[in-house]
């Protein structure tokens, strides 16, 4: 009886040795794991190479059931130990928070989107932003940064500082448009405020080269770009349609008021725009309108153009 005892107490005494060795053992993780409270735990989880391991289902058996695990996103980077890794998911360490910047939205867009997120303080950005300038290797006018916040979604720490913030957006727009591939940086700018202007004139991507021509044989002409987005942008794209009284606002980025660029972009363009601006279709078109859908009516003429908007009010009536 009693070496039937000790064995089992041996036994005992491996299967917890064999464990608890089991349960120190480290993977390396390099990955985003999302904690969806619309999904079950088990989902959520399925990510995790050990998800599905008997040790991982067990521990967090052990610890409620995974009950304490906090939902959102957490960067996972490095080397853990079931029990670490489930200890990261319920203190929130290493959680993660989503950010959108859309595709023409301005840097004031994205201040005001980070602030009412209670993502950062107003000030503290503009402070950022002051002291990242002397480094940033584009040009930056008077520290203005709009076009450099690049149009994506970003998982961030929580708690980042709004410089970690910033520098986020502005690492993926060097990686987009890195400055060894463009030597020229004054030509890249310029090429830049023309493609947030067709960031904001177009809605469909094969429309873009199409914009991109029209206003480069405008220039070519020396004719004003006359873009209704450079006006828009004065009044911070608060107004749903322009009027023939808001081409008289005196801003140099009134582009019906004054001849060439405005002196910054407008908004924040993607790489298709700005692939647009230095690939831009051979057309003879000098205008465009809107003709629903998204898409735009091209012409040569202002005869064509003007015919073209009073048989669209004629078809209306």
């Amino acid at each position: 009886m009693k070496k039937i005892f000790l064995f089992l107490f041996i036994f005992v005494i491996s299967i917890l040795i064999f464990l608890g060795i089991q349960f120190e053992k480290k993977d390396t993780y390099d990955l985003i794991l999302e904690i969806d409270s619309k999904k079950s735990l088990k989902q959520s989880l399925a990510i995790l190479p050990k998800a599905d391991s008997f040790l991982f289902k067990l521990y967090l058996k052990y610890k409620n059931g995974g009950r304490n695990i906090k939902a959102g996103y957490y960067e996972i980077n490095g080397s853990y130990n079931i029990r670490e890794l489930i200890d990261i998911l319920e203190s929130g360490k290493s959680k993660m928070f989503k950010f959108t910047i859309i595709e023409g939205s301005t840097v004031k867009n994205v201040f005001d989107k980070l602030v009412l997120e209670n993502r950062a303080d107003g000030e503290n950005l503009n402070l950022a932003l002051k002291e990242i300038s002397s480094t940033f290797p584009y040009p930056i006018p008077n520290g203005n940064f709009e076009g450099y916040f690049y149009p994506e979604t970003y998982l961030i720490p929580e708690k980042s500082s709004e410089k970690y913030i910033i520098e986020t957006f502005l690492k993926e727009f060097l990686k987009k448009f890195p400055e060894e591939k463009y030597s020229d940086k004054k030509d890249f700018y310029q090429k830049l405020i023309l493609a947030s202007i067709i960031e904001r004139e177009a809605a469909v991507e094969h429309e873009k080269p199409i914009m991109a021509s029209v206003f480069y044989n405008r220039i070519e002409k020396n004719m004003n770009l006359a873009a209704d987005s450079t006006v828009n942008f004065v009044f911070n794209y608060e107004k749903k349609r322009i009027f023939y009284k808001d081409l008289e606002v005196d801003s140099p980025y009134n582009t019906y008021k004054y001849k060439g660029l405005p002196p910054a972009p407008i908004a924040n363009p993607t790489v298709s725009s700005v692939e647009a601006v230095y690939n831009p279709a051979k057309t003879d078109y000098l205008f465009f309108v809107t003709k629903g859908g998204g898409e735009h009516f091209f012409s040569k003429t202002y005869r064509e153009h003007i015919d073209f908007q009073n048989k669209q009010i004629q078809e209306k009536k």
